[in-house]
């Protein structure tokens, strides 16, 4: 009769990192479970937001502009895979330990593996990612953080050494080995299946940038809430529950104080029409909103924290980690609001609910979401996006689209063509609108529809009839009410906003 040594049989490099693999997506996809029903972020998601600001920033503009919304998913994505490549070496290293100390148990290996992975997660990795130490910072502490990682990794543990004590088998009972390969190969798939499942019932929260180069149709003078454009840093937004949010004024101010989002709800608020627009919004795109909004005076809030006199900055600080920031003097303008309504309802999470920051003339990316905290600074304080290049007054350039006719388009020579489009330029306003059916070397002014308000974008229209058949090259300019003229001058969307004539290249038949 066999010893239980002889019973085993050594594992092939490939089994073992098989083995590792699978234990490590099966770890993912309990992560993925807890992401879903408690809120609190994947590891997967905390390195992806750590590694973002980290590539080069070109790289980071191009993945953006190829991929859209698809970026953030496939980095996850290929994060996650990493993952399954660290779980199978693991894997490798554990058959070699059971090799190189057979006197041990497999648990004791396991619990020893455990022990180190457990202490990196927590020394190394949290602080890596700006969780602070034992992911004191991260709102879930740090007994939150040890459940967290202890109990994912002791899954991983768990299901390597199950799945190493059904690989073995006596040494040559092959019948055996096809079918511990065939389990395996089952386990492998309904696994898979659950990630590819979980990965997807969670793409329902993810925020998919739609960043097409050109956007066709006149949209409605106020954008319906489900169209709005929608731009995040996250992966997944956050929920936040209005029932435990607060909004803290602190910092240079002699009375701090935080309101729940009822208190801000009494407050004395007013209703504003404005335009916003992100600063990734290349020329005739559609990262460009309109919308109904409510919300309370930022000044308000800060002459009630009376900010003292050296403050320069009012840091913005978010749930999600986002951080940013305008000058004080930016802030004491009557027209930047504390907005917790869109459209006549609550914000959506998607929005920044409960509360978000509107802040007219620049870009969307100071008009911070899901906002918990300003802190008066005396310096100026460099935020998330600016720390990555782009910039930090990020004031609105004047930009006009033409929306119709759509690009490639055939039109019919001789026959009248609606041509028509938006303008937009903060509140400096529109005052002409430009067209050329030639690309730009003659223009006809169009026709100015009445304004939606000192903060909203403006439609023009104008009406076109091509003289005979070929290819023609719609252009269109804005003049602001200043009196000065966009640039033709073509520059990408890093770090300032794009800038340039929209053009549309049309045939006529």
């Amino acid at each position: 009769m066999s010893t239980r040594a002889e019973d085993r049989t050594a594992f092939t490099g490939r089994e073992s990192f098989a083995y590792g693999a699978a234990a490590a997506l099966a770890m993912l996809v309990y992560l993925f479970v807890l992401r879903a029903h408690t809120g609190i972020p994947s590891s997967v998601e905390l390195f992806a937001g750590w590694l973002s600001p980290k590539l080069p920033l070109r790289l980071f503009e191009a993945g953006i502009s190829t991929l859209g919304g698809l970026a953030k998913p496939l980095l996850s994505l290929g994060i996650s895979l990493a993952v399954l490549v660290v779980g199978g070496l693991l894997g490798i290293a554990y058959a070699r330990a059971r090799a190189r100390y057979p006197a041990r148990s497999g648990p004791e290996l396991l619990a020893a593996g455990w022990a180190v992975l457990f202490a990196v997660a927590m020394v190394v990795f949290l602080p890596l990612v700006g969780r602070g130490p034992f992911g004191a910072s991260s709102g879930e502490g740090v007994v939150g953080s040890a459940l967290y990682y202890g109990s994912a990794l002791a899954l991983y543990a768990a299901c390597l050494g199950i799945l190493f004590g059904l690989g073995t088998r006596p040494r040559y009972d092959t019948s055996r080995r096809r079918l511990m390969r065939n389990a395996l190969y089952g386990i492998g798939m309904l696994l898979g299946l659950g990630v590819v499942t979980s990965f997807f019932n969670r793409s329902l929260g993810v925020t998919l940038t739609d960043l097409r180069k050109n956007a066709s149709g006149l949209p409605p003078r106020f954008t319906p809430t489900r169209d709005f454009y929608e731009v995040s840093k996250n992966l997944v937004d956050p929920k936040v529950k209005a029932s435990g949010w607060r909004l803290t004024i602190v910092g240079m101010v002699d009375h701090p104080f935080s309101l729940t989002l009822d208190e801000l709800r009494r407050m004395p608020s007013v209703r504003q029409d404005q335009t916003l627009e992100c600063i990734s919004n290349p020329i005739g795109g559609n990262l460009i909103s309109n919308a109904h909004w409510r919300g309370v005076r930022l000044r308000d809030l800060l002459e009630r924290a009376r900010v003292q006199k050296d403050v320069v900055d009012l840091k913005l600080s978010c749930a999600d980690g986002y951080t940013d920031s305008i000058p004080i003097r930016k802030a004491m303008e009557p027209d930047v609001l504390v907005a917790y309504e869109i459209n006549g309802e609550l914000l959506p999470y998607q929005h920044g609910a409960p509360a978000r920051l509107l802040v007219p003339n620049i870009y969307g990316m100071k008009n911070a979401k899901w906002l918990t905290r300003i802190e008066a600074v005396p310096t100026d304080y460099v935020g998330y996006w600016e720390q990555q290049g782009w910039s930090d007054t990020a004031r609105i350039q004047t930009m006009s689209e033409i929306r119709s006719p759509a690009p490639g388009s055939t039109v019919g020579a001789g026959r009248p063509v609606e041509v028509a489009g938006l303008a937009f330029a903060g509140s400096r306003g529109i005052r002409k609108v430009e067209w050329s059916a030639d690309g730009g070397r003659t223009w006809r002014e169009a026709e100015l529809e009445p304004q939606i308000g000192e903060l909203c974008w403006r439609f023009w229209r104008a009406t076109w009839t091509p003289p005979r058949p070929g290819s023609y090259t719609l252009a269109v300019r804005a003049t602001d009410g200043t009196g000065r003229t966009q640039t033709s001058a073509v520059t990408p969307t890093l770090p300032s906003g794009a800038t340039g004539y929209h053009e549309v290249g049309v045939t006529a038949s």
